[in-house]
């Protein structure tokens, strides 16, 4: 699995790996985001992330993610 980003409020990026992902799954502070079409997102995704298909990041990104303070991980693979 490619490793998710994660952009906090004050612009700063970094990775954070596939466990550390796995075990924030219930963490409210973290919005995870699925970058892939619709279809893709469908097939399989991590549970508890929303789909915003990167084509749509610009006209949806702030009706999709209303809370810019919270950290966001963006991943573009299914759960594997």
């Amino acid at each position: 699995m490619a490793k998710p980003q994660v952009s906090e409020a004050s612009s700063q990026h970094s990775t954070i790996s596939r466990d550390e992902l796995l075990a924030r799954l219930e963490d409210r502070a973290l919005v995870i985001v699925n970058v892939m079409q619709k279809e893709t997102f469908a097939e399989g995704h991590i549970p508890g992330s929303s789909n915003l298909p990167v084509v749509e990041i610009e006209a949806k990104a702030k009706q999709s993610i209303s809370n810019s303070s919270q950290e966001i991980a963006v991943y573009c693979a299914g759960p594997t």
